[in-house]
């Protein structure tokens, strides 16, 4: 599974699926703080843009609690509404549906051609991080053993519980701690890690290894600050 931490015909039916590429998208700074209003005015931007699309419903899922879909217009107040909480939003498009805009488009044309699948991840809990890319193991810096990763999912990442302590005692140390993904390539926690994420799922990579659409880049700007993304290619894709 190739990560990097840098600068079709449509198809309607999820089980007629196979494997997809995944764009994460998450602020440079794990430190941090995202704002609900922030991620909020990201998803109703994404919304004015029309990179969403107003007139189908977007699902929201809180973790640990409810999964709703809902009219795309009251998506945003729902993420405002996710305070304390690890939440997504998640909506599926088309790039061949009239008006839709695609931010990975050249020329005029989808890059791929085909659907794109977005989800936005908000950690608002203190003690939670996402873990876009879930790694196999955790080697602890204290006592330098390796240990299984046992993670809840939480959409296509899991949530890291930072009040969780290493067994041998030791806290969670985010600048020193690794993490082994499932390829053998090893990172220290802090690089795998984000309080908010912006999934963008394609049926193949496009072109462009960073977003051509300067306007979407512009809301990304305003909502994580600095951004890096993460490739994540030939994986099951979302139900």
């Amino acid at each position: 599974m190739p990560v990097t931490r840098e600068r079709v015909d449509p198809i309607r039916d999820s089980s007629g699926m196979e494997l997809v590429h995944r764009r994460w998208i998450v602020p440079d700074e794990v430190s941090r703080p995202i704002a609900l209003p922030g991620a909020s005015r990201l998803w109703h931007g994404l919304l004015d843009l029309a990179v969403l699309d107003a007139g189908q419903e977007v699902k929201v899922t809180r973790f640990g609690g409810t999964e709703n879909d809902m009219p795309a217009a009251a998506s945003p107040g729902a993420i405002l509404a996710g305070a304390g909480a690890a939440s997504f939003v998640t909506q599926v498009v088309w790039t061949n549906e009239e008006g839709i805009r695609d931010p990975y488009a050249l020329e005029g044309e989808p890059d791929p051609d085909g659907f794109r699948d977005y989800t936005l991840y908000v950690i608002d809990a203190e003690s939670k991080l996402l873990l876009p890319i879930i790694p196999k193991s955790r080697l602890c810096a204290a006592c330098g053993k390796r240990y299984d990763f046992d993670l809840p999912r939480f959409g296509e990442g899991a949530l890291l519980d930072l009040a969780a302590p290493c067994p041998c005692g030791a806290a969670i140390d985010l600048a020193r701690d690794k993490g082994e993904l499932m390829s053998g390539a090893v990172f220290l926690l802090e690089e795998l890690t984000a309080r908010a994420a912006l999934s963008i799922e394609l049926p193949s990579a496009p072109s462009s290894e960073e977003l051509p659409d300067a306007a979407v880049a512009a809301l990304l700007q305003q909502a994580f600050g600095g951004t890096d993304e993460l490739a994540d290619d030939r994986v099951t894709p979302a139900p």
